[in-house]
């Protein structure tokens, strides 16, 4: 009977599905013209993309994770990430790979 993948496999498998998508949501707000600027500070500027692109990524692994600890750049992320934004799938390629030993 096969082994199920490590759990640091299985969350980097489902980490790079993710950032593909995050990507993709960075690529519209950019397409969209208008960046959403906040000035969080001084030379601390934050962006919709930057901000829809991290509640993709908390609001994707926390679900497929729930456990999980994330430390965002922006923040804590205690707004709702909306449904179309979750990605609850993993890369194959990825979850066939071998952790190494010591983990």
């Amino acid at each position: 009977m096969a082994q199920a993948p490590h759990l640091l496999i299985r969350i980097l498998a489902s980490a790079t599905v993710t950032a593909n998508f995050a990507g993709k949501i960075v690529r519209d707000v950019m397409n969209k013209g208008d960046l959403g600027i906040v000035d969080k500070g001084k030379n601390d500027l934050q962006t919709e993309a930057d901000r829809s692109a991290q509640l993709c990524i908390i609001g994707s692994l926390s679900r497929q994770f729930p456990k999980i600890t994330i430390i965002g750049e922006e923040g804590t992320s205690t707004c709702h990430c909306p449904e179309e934004w979750i990605t609850t799938t993993s890369d194959p390629e990825v979850l066939s790979l071998s952790c190494p030993e010591q983990y």
